[in-house]
């Protein structure tokens, strides 16, 4: 998993809390501890150790009072390696054997989640896009249904970094998000943030007429939001690239449908931006 900064990774660890008595972030080469949600002592005597998937390992060991679970699993934080830490205490053998099972599950579930999640928008990330479009785009092939594909930006986005920063413009991401999260119903589809303020909107089983109207209406969600920042008023509006494949097209890989979106895109901002092309 890689997480851009320290503070994303603890944000992102908060969902796992509940599940785990300790959680630690350390850091690969000096072992030493970045992060700690309990400062108790969980010293390990004979432990026992499993490796799975992720290039997780679990670890089953004893102190004095009790069973402890250690599952390790390596991460990338800013671009230093580190580890992740989930500890549970378990009282007694009988705990262990019924835990185990649930808690690699719940392991599995939620690392799964963390790896295909962008940890500043909540968004969908990149490395979903690569798994899941190709699926879509196969399984609305098969039932001769279309595969429509919005790609997004936000208008003059690295001005408004250079001008007002990077807190300002992780803000803006984040804004461009939520409208994506109300917008994008779990019947129509999914979004994913690509990279940078580039984002995609899958819709299998919608035709172009549709996909043009949900990408409007996005659009206009976004352009009637208004920021003060530094005492000045701020807007923001978005481009968007509309791209329909059908089988026919002969079209199955993610890069190239990225490049066809990305030639809409193209379009639309060259005709003046906060529009949608088809």
């Amino acid at each position: 998993m890689i997480f851009e900064s320290m503070s994303q990774a603890i944000a992102s660890m908060q969902m796992l809390q509940r599940f785990y008595s300790v959680i630690r972030i350390k850091d690969t080469g000096s072992a030493e501890i970045l992060y700690d949600s309990d400062n108790s002592d969980m010293t390990h005597k004979n432990p026992v150790s499993f490796t799975g998937q992720y290039n997780a390992a679990l670890t089953i060991s004893k102190n004095d009072h009790s069973i402890i679970l250690t599952t390790t699993i390596p991460v990338s934080i800013g671009g230093r390696s580190c580890y992740l830490e989930l500890i549970q205490r378990a009282v007694n053998d009988n705990e262990v054997n019924q835990s185990t099972s649930i808690k690699q599950k719940n392991i599995i579930h939620h690392m799964r989640k963390l790896a295909i999640t962008d940890s500043l928008t909540n968004l969908y990330n990149r490395r979903y896009i690569y798994e899941q479009l190709p699926i879509d785009l196969a399984w609305a092939f098969q039932n001769d249904n279309p595969v429509s594909v919005i790609y997004a930006d936000i208008d003059y986005f690295k001005e408004i970094n250079d001008k007002y920063g990077h807190i300002v413009g992780d803000y803006m991401l984040k804004e461009v998000a939520d409208v994506l999260h109300q917008q994008v119903q779990k019947k129509d589809g999914w979004a994913a943030r690509y990279g940078g303020d580039e984002f995609l909107i899958c819709l299998p089983s919608i035709n172009k007429t549709t996909a043009a109207r949900i990408a409007n209406r996005i659009r206009k969600a976004v352009e009637v939001k208004q920021f003060i920042i530094d005492s000045n008023l701020l807007k923001m509006t978005c481009s968007f690239g509309v791209q329909t494949i059908y089988k026919r097209n002969g079209v199955n890989t993610v890069d190239k449908v990225i490049e066809l979106v990305d030639c809409k895109l193209y379009q639309a901002k060259n005709k003046g931006r906060n529009r949608v092309v088809v």
